[in-house]
C-alpha cells in the first residue's frame, strides 16, 4: 500500500519540532510513507528543507518528503494539490491518503471543502482509503467542538477521524494502565478505601508571549485542562476494561467523565509580565488550581487536586497518589510517614513507591524510602517520543491512543464554568505560585506534594 501524509500547516512549529522527527524515526524503523508538506512560507522545496528539516535526518526520509507552496485562499490551490497527488500516486494500485491538519480549528470547514474537492478529482486504477488527523484543542468549547465534528463528518466517517491528544502517546500514560491493571498488589489498594487524595501538578517555566496571539484565544483551560488533565484523570480512575482495546478503554473513560460534575471549585491567574513585551493588556488565564471528584463506587470521596500553569521557577510534571495513614494513628506515632505513589513525567519518567523501613541504630524508628522505576535506566534512553507513537498508531489504524468525540464532549462539559467571561484573575509574580495554590491546600487541609 502507498501511504501519503498530506501535511496541512507543513511549515509550522509543531510539524518542524515534533512531526518531521517522528516521521524520520518511523521511516528509519521500516515504515514506508510519503509526506507532502503544504505551506505558504516557502516558494520551493529547497528553501523549505533548509529551514524546516534538521540536517541529521535520514536520506530515506528526505526522499519521501515533498513540498507544495499552498495558499488555501488561492482559487487554484486544489488543482495544484490534485496534480501533485496524481504524480505521487502514479501507477500504485492501493492508496491511503492521511490528511494531517496542524491548523487552527477555525480553518477546518474550508480545509474539508478543499479535501472533498481534491478527493472527487483523484482518478486512478486503484483502491483509495483515507484518514484525517486533527490536533487539540478540538474546538474552543462544547458548542464549537460539536460544530467542528459535524464539519469533519461531512468528508469522513468517525472511524476515519483521529483526534490527537499527544499526552496519550507518552509512555507514562500507557504505564498508568499497566501499573494499575497488571499488578494485583496495586489493583487491590487503588480505591477510596486506601487513597486519601490525588494530586496532579503541571508547572511550566516558559511563558506564552512568543505565541501570544494564539494563546490569548486558548488560555490554560483549553491548553491543558480540558484535554491532558481530563485524560490523566480517566486513566487514574477508570475501571479495568474487558480488554485493552480502543473501544473498551474509551467505554470506561467515558464512564469516569460522566461521573464528574462541572468544576466550580477553581481559581485562576495570569503572570505579571503577560503581554508586557507587546504593550498589550491580556486577560487570559495562565495558571489554574482546582478540585474535582470522580463519583464512582471506587473513587467517590477522593478529592483530586490539580494545579497547572506557566512561568514557574522550575518545571514540575507529576502525579501523587497519597494513601491514608492509618498506621500513624494506630501506633500513636506522628513520625510514621504516609505511603504514596509518585509518577514523575518531567524531567524524566519515573515511578516511585514510598514505604517505611527501619532506620539503622534506632529503637524501631521507621524512615520513608523510595523504590524507584526509571524508564531510561530500565528500557534505555531511546524510548519513542509521544508523537512517534501517535503517528505509528495512525499508520497502523489503531485508535487506542486517541480520545473519542464522546470523551471530548464530556471533557468540555466539565470545564464549562472555567470558560466563563470576566472570571477574576490573580496577577502572580513570574517564577512564583499564585497565592490561591496555598489557599486551596489550607482550606482543604492537605499539603501539596511539591
Amino acid at each position: 500500500m502507498k501511504r501519503i501524509i498530506i501535511q496541512f500547516g507543513g511549515t509550522g512549529d509543531l510539524v518542524r519540532t515534533k512531526l518531521y522527527p517522528a516521521y524520520d524515526n518511523l521511516i528509519r524503523k521500516g515504515f514506508d510513507f510519503t509526506t507532502l508538506a503544504l505551506g505558504r512560507r516557502f516558494s520551493d522545496r529547497g528553501d523549505f528543507l533548509a529551514s524546516m528539516v534538521d540536517s541529521s535526518v535520514s536520506d530515506a526520509f528526505l526522499e519521501r518528503l515533498d513540498y507544495l507552496s499552498y495558499d488555501m485562499a488561492d482559487p487554484n490551490a486544489t488543482d495544484l494539490l490534485h496534480d501533485r497527488l496524481q504524480q505521487i500516486i502514479a501507477d500504485n494500485t492501493e492508496i491511503e491518503l492521511i490528511y494531517y491538519l496542524a491548523l487552527q480549528p477555525s480553518l477546518y470547514e474550508e480545509v474539508i471543502n478543499q479535501i472533498q474537492k481534491v478527493d472527487s478529482q483523484v482518478s486512478c486504477a486503484c483502491r483509495i482509503s483515507k484518514k484525517i488527523v486533527v490536533e487539540k484543542p478540538f474546538g474552543f468549547d462544547l458548542e464549537s467542538a460539536e460544530r467542528y465534528n459535524e464539519i469533519l463528518l461531512k468528508g469522513f466517517s468517525d472511524k476515519e477521524i483521529y483526534r490527537v491528544d499527544h499526552y496519550l502517546g507518552k509512555e507514562f500514560m500507557q504505564n498508568l494502565l499497566i501499573l494499575r491493571f497488571h499488578n494485583d498488589i496495586i489493583r487491590k489498594i487503588w480505591d477510596n478505601n486506601s487513597i486519601e487524595n490525588i494530586q496532579i501538578i503541571f508547572d511550566e517555566t516558559h511563558g506564552v508571549d512568543q505565541r501570544l496571539g494564539f494563546y490569548e484565544k486558548i488560555g490554560v483551560v483549553r491548553d491543558t485542562i480540558q484535554n491532558h488533565i481530563m485524560q490523566i484523570v480517566t486513566y487514574l480512575t477508570m475501571n479495568e476494561p474487558v480488554a485493552l482495546t480502543p473501544e473498551d478503554i474509551s467505554m470506561e473513560k467515558v464512564k469516569v467523565l460522566r461521573s464528574i460534575a462541572p468544576i466550580t471549585d477553581f481559581h485562576m491567574g495570569k503572570y505579571d509580565t503577560l503581554g508586557a513585551s507587546s504593550n498589550h493588556e491580556v486577560n487570559t488565564p495562565t495558571y489554574a488550581a482546582f478540585k474535582l471528584s470522580v463519583n464512582t463506587y471506587d473513587f467517590t470521596g477522593i478529592p483530586i487536586y490539580v494545579r497547572t500553569g506557566k512561568m514557574q521557577k522550575e518545571p514540575k510534571s507529576l502525579i501523587y497518589i497519597k494513601f491514608r495513614n492509618t498506621t500513624k494513628k494506630a501506633m500513636h506515632d506522628e513520625t510514621i510517614a504516609e505511603n504514596g505513589v509518585i509518577i514523575t513525567i518531567h524531567p524524566e519518567l519515573s515511578i516511585d513507591i514510598c514505604m517505611n523501613l527501619k532506620q539503622p541504630n534506632t529503637s524501631w524508628k521507621s524512615k520513608p524510602v523510595r523504590f524507584r522505576f526509571n524508564q531510561a535506566e530500565t528500557f534505555g534512553a531511546n524510548t519513542p517520543e509521544a508523537y512517534e507513537q501517535i503517528v505509528r498508531k495512525i499508520l497502523e489504524g489503531d485508535k487506542s491512543l486517541f480520545p473519542t468525540m464522546q470523551e471530548i464532549k464530556e471533557s468540555w462539559r466539565i470545564v464549562v464554568p472555567m470558560l466563563e467571561e470576566d472570571i477574576p484573575l490573580e496577577v502572580y509574580p513570574s517564577r512564583a505560585l499564585p497565592s490561591f495554590v496555598a489557599g486551596l491546600s489550607e482550606h482543604d487541609g492537605f499539603t501539596w506534594f511539591a
